[in-house]
Parts: structure tokens; sequence; C-alpha cells
């Protein structure tokens, strides 16, 4: 496995992580355990948790997971989300607080919190998340889907106020959904080396590995009994994820040439950004991870890769919106 030191407060983080939504309430208790104990054997470190609105017991079972596999807390990372869903009126530290409770510990090793939104005072909100690492529930802090200029005003505010800066910014980014991570304002962003990239979505919810099938079923129609195909997937934002399933097959072609499958290939084109802090994958099969995690081997020839896949993106990728499941559609 490879790592990367991401925050002077936190041990090298794995380059690729587990996590978050539709992964660890999918599966048995006992296979939640085996498929953690067997991410750990290989390397990865860092676990993202959070609260979701169709898994609200996400936490509970990851704490019983850890509680069977009887790790040392300081030999894993657990990253947690911070929703806006109900803020301000539920503060950040409540939300926390909450989810510590639900975890069984008395800290995370980071927050990740949605980017805000349109009228909440700037500093006021990063303030906030940062107590949060001042008061130890935390020791670190990062960010979920912020433009470039809300990024690069966190940085200046940490800077200027003595603070912590944010470690790290999530986004989706995969190899046919490329346009908004490699764009202006973004790839400046990153080049500068301030701020690392978590990747989400590198495999499109499954679809790049071959599960065609699977769409988003959004709050209401999931509310109205509308199950989703196998797994709920993030939603295809700039509608671009036809394309992306008409493409596969060529993805799947040129993994060959590799001797790699779909999924390691993309995978690998993704964890290849210089300036990739760690990419989040959502198996739930002890085989899935060990497949996932057999993409490292390709990075030794990411040029390569690279250059294979260029033709795959896909142009029209868009930024997502802000998600609320009250208002979701």
């Amino acid at each position: 496995m490879l790592y990367r030191t991401i925050s002077p407060d936190l041990p090298p983080v794995s380059r690729l992580s587990l996590g978050s939504w539709n992964t660890f309430s999918r599966v048995s208790r006992s296979e939640l355990t085996g498929l953690l104990a067997r991410a750990f054997d290989l390397g990865i470190n860092l676990l993202d948790v959070g609260y979701y609105w169709d898994k609200p017991d996400t936490e509970e079972a990851v704490a019983a997971a850890l509680a069977d596999i009887g790790r040392p807390r300081d030999s894993y990372l657990i990253a947690q989300k911070l929703w806006l869903w109900e803020y301000p009126h539920e503060s950040f530290s409540d939300q926390l607080d909450r989810s510590l409770v639900k975890l069984g510990h008395d800290h995370v090793d980071m927050v990740l919190v949605s980017r805000p939104t349109e009228g909440l005072e700037f500093e006021a909100f990063i303030g906030e998340v940062v107590a949060l690492v001042k008061a130890g529930k935390a020791r670190a802090w990062g960010v979920t889907n912020f433009t470039p200029e809300q990024a690069r005003a966190a940085l200046s505010l940490a800077d200027a106020k003595g603070w912590p800066a944010p470690a790290m910014l999530q986004m989706q980014y995969n190899v046919m959904r490329r346009g908004v991570v490699e764009g202006p304002g973004y790839a400046e962003l990153f080049a500068e080396g301030r701020i690392g990239l978590c990747a989400a979505h590198m495999l499109e919810g499954g679809i790049l590995g071959g599960h065609l099938e699977r769409d988003r079923v959004d709050p209401p129609d999931y509310a109205a009994g509308v199950k989703p195909v196998e797994r709920n997937i993030a939603r295809d934002s700039g509608g671009i994820r036809e394309e992306i399933r008409a493409r596969q097959p060529m993805l799947a072609e040129i993994a060959a040439g590799f001797g790699a499958s779909a999924a390691q290939l993309a995978l690998a084109f993704t964890l290849s950004h210089p300036n990739l802090a760690t990419g989040l994958v959502g198996a739930t099969r002890i085989e899935d991870v060990e497949e996932n995690a057999g993409a490292l081997a390709l990075l030794d020839r990411a040029d390569e890769v690279r250059a294979a896949v260029d033709a795959l993106q896909i142009e029209g990728v868009a930024h997502p919106k802000l998600f609320n499941p009250h208002n979701d559609i």
C-alpha cells in the first residue's frame, strides 16, 4: 500500500480508503468485520463514515465491526462527514457528538464538512469546524465539494488566524468524469499542493467496473418504495451517465491490454492523480477490495495508463449541487 502525509496532525494516509455511503450498512456484521479486517491487512487505514438519510445505522455498524476486530484505535483513521441538512439549527459540534456516541470513540481523525450554502457567514462557518479540532473531537479537517474560491478562502483564513488548514477536498473524479477536477480553478488549486484531492465516485457507483444497471433513486422516490438496482449511487451531474455506460466496454478492452480488470484500470487512473490525498472505494466484498487494491500495481505504469484512457473522458461534466434529503430531486 502507498501512503501520503496530508496533515501534520495525522499519520500518513493510505492511497486507497474505504467508504462510505452504501458501503458499511449493506452487509451483515460478520461480513463487515471480515471486510474491514482484510482491508486493514491490505494496508488501507482510512474509513470514511457518515450518517446517511437511507442508511442511518452506518456508524453503529462500523463500531460493531471494529469492536469485533479489536485493533488498537491508533492503527486506523476515521473521517466523519458533517452535513448541512439541519444546520445551523443543529451545530457541527452536536452532529459530531452524536456520531462519536454511535462510534464509541472520543474523537475522529478528520471531519469533512460540506460546502457552505449562500447566506452563511464564511468565517464563522469555518471557525465552527476548526473549533472541533481545537476541542480534541477531531485531529484534522477537510471539505467536500467546496468551490476553488471557497477552498482558497478557507486556506487564507487558516493562515490569517493561525488555524489548522484543511487537509483535503473531496470531489467526484474518475476516468470519464474528469472535467471539473482537471478544469480551470481546481487544477491550479490542487497543483499548488496545499490541499489534497480526496477522490470519490472513482467507479461511478460501480458502473465502470461493469455494474451497468446501477443508477440513482432520489429520496422522494426511495420513500415511495422505489428500490435501486443492487445499490443507490450518486446523482448524474451533467447528465453524462448514459455515455459512461456506452464507453465502459472500451475501458474493459483497454484494461485487458494491461492484464487488469476494468475497475482496476479505472482506479489506477484516478489514484495516479499527482495531488491525490486518497481515493475512496465502496467495496462490500473481500474479493472486491482485494481487486481494488490490485490497481496499485498499475501505478508504476501511470503515464501509460493515463495515455491509454485519455480518449475516454467525457465533455459536459458538472459540479454536483448541494445535497439535502429533504428536498433533493
